[in-house]
């Protein structure tokens, strides 16, 4: 193992640690706090596989290796894109072309919002085309639905129908359902499964041996794959997870597999030969669409230093891949555990300053709150754009400041404030919060903002003085 990638094993801090209270820990203490047996990680230095290592088990007894096999939920959402984009580059349809001109078993249910902008593959890929269900759990059943079934909200599906509800082109509104409508569209137009379509034209061109959209899982990736882990840190009964909606979540992949598609699209960006899109192409997904955080496909953060990724998080899998555009640095980091939607965060920050990558927000100074400041922060906030969740709310317990967004996996969130922008932070997420009081002294409107400053949630206090 490369000393740089043993100083990250050694050196884990919280996403946003706080001077004069945050010291580096061993990963083996952070994979304790999570519950979380164990990860791979993978760097990129320069446009090309790097460093490589596992940390703890993959399950009770079996060492975690650098190659291990994770399901990758979201992050198969990427390589759906691709495959969408080159049937843009082959002309079979248009990435600005509604859908419904090339959809043929089902097609986006019209209704006033389609009638005054139709749903094209721009919005489908960017989270812009206002469809509805967010995304899909651990499927209980042995057969799964069919991307049809998924769609229409017909059994076995336990989703209900994928519509339009707000105009698209508008904000972004994340949609694991319109990605399987991408998922069927490029079934219907190319006439082969999905999962086969990915292995030819993406995993095999790029050796990418230990990645399948197989699902259930295939039995024999079940001995080099890691068992999902619920909060607890107890193995999930099937062991692996099944989702059958693959384009949206469903790939099983290694960290050193998954780094090598990254760098694959990276070279597509700066227009050297790669097997997978042209300069133009991937320059289109590469760009943010509109005000979002959304290009088509992959998710961009940073400002000047742009990189390029995405998450990914299902019911005993989390896991995070990103890249700087400019430099070719960057990392994929799984892990095997609900709450390792934290841990992967620490451990980029950790890589991040190992490596010496810039932007690496330093600890924090903060600003105590007396009981009466943090009492005007305490309420309910209505989300009104984002993420797909009714609300956010706000609570003190024993002199701290607390917060929650329903409905998302997140325990809740200490809530510190910083001393030199004035905007609240946690210690999950790098996203930050900036709250406007209203006019009875309370807070009124809240603003989540992730890395670039860019929106991700906007929720506004339900008994709010007029």
């Amino acid at each position: 193992m490369a000393s740089e990638l043993s100083h990250v094993a050694a050196n884990v801090l919280p996403v946003n640690p706080i001077a004069g209270r945050d010291t580096p820990r061993p990963i083996e203490e952070r994979l304790a706090r999570y519950n979380c047996p164990g990860a791979a990680i993978c760097v990129i230095r320069g446009g090309e596989v790097a460093d490589a290592g596992g940390f703890g088990e993959a399950e009770a007894g079996r060492r975690m290796e650098a190659d291990t096999v994770f399901a990758g939920a979201s992050i198969s959402k990427p390589i759906a894109a691709v495959l969408a984009m080159q049937l843009v580059e082959e002309g079979r349809v248009g990435l600005d072309q509604p859908v419904n001109e090339v959809l043929q078993a089902w097609r986006v249910p019209e209704n006033a919002y389609t009638d005054a902008v139709p749903v094209t593959l721009r919005h489908l890929l960017s989270h812009t085309a206002g469809l509805t269900v967010h995304g899909f759990g651990d499927f209980p059943g042995s057969r799964g639905p069919t991307p049809l079934e998924t769609l229409t909200g017909r059994p076995p599906a336990a989703n209900p129908p994928v519509v339009v509800d707000k105009t698209p082109g508008g904000s972004v509104r994340y949609s694991g359902g319109g990605t399987t409508a991408v998922e069927l569209m490029l079934e219907e137009l190319t006439g082969e499964r999905f999962a086969d379509l990915a292995r030819r034209r993406i995993f095999d061109p790029l050796g990418m041996r230990r990645t399948t959209f197989g699902q259930p899982l295939p039995e024999a990736f079940h001995a080099i794959t890691a068992v999902g882990h619920d909060a607890l840190g107890r193995p999930l009964p099937r062991r692996f997870t099944y989702t059958p909606q693959l384009a949206a979540g469903g790939v099983y992949t290694s960290a050193p597999d998954y780094a090598r598609f990254m760098v694959e699209c990276r070279r597509a960006w700066l227009g050297e030969d790669n097997v997978l899109l042209g300069r133009e192409a991937t320059r289109a997904m590469m760009t943010r669409q509109g005000s979002s955080q959304f290009g088509l496909g992959w998710e961009l953060v940073g400002g000047a230093a742009m990189r390029f990724g995405h998450g990914g998080s299902n019911d005993g899998y989390q896991c995070n891949a990103t890249c700087f555009l400019e430099s070719g640095d960057g990392v994929v980091v799984l892990t095997n555990a609900l709450l390792g939607i934290i841990l992967h965060a620490e451990l980029l920050n950790a890589v991040a300053a190992a490596y010496g990558w810039p932007d690496v927000a330093p600890p924090r100074r903060i600003r105590e709150l007396p009981p009466e400041t943090q009492a005007l922060y305490v309420g309910r906030y209505r989300v009104v754009s984002g993420v797909s969740a009714p609300h956010l709310d706000i609570w003190t317990e024993e002199g701290k400041l607390y917060s929650r967004i329903e409905g998302l996996i997140f325990p809740p969130r200490e809530m510190f404030l910083d001393l030199e922008n004035g905007r609240f932070f946690g210690q999950q997420t790098p996203a930050e919060t900036a709250i406007t009081m209203g006019p009875d002294g309370r807070a009124r409107d809240i603003v989540v903002l992730g890395e670039g400053d860019v929106e991700i949630l906007r929720a506004v206090r339900e008994d709010a003085a007029t």
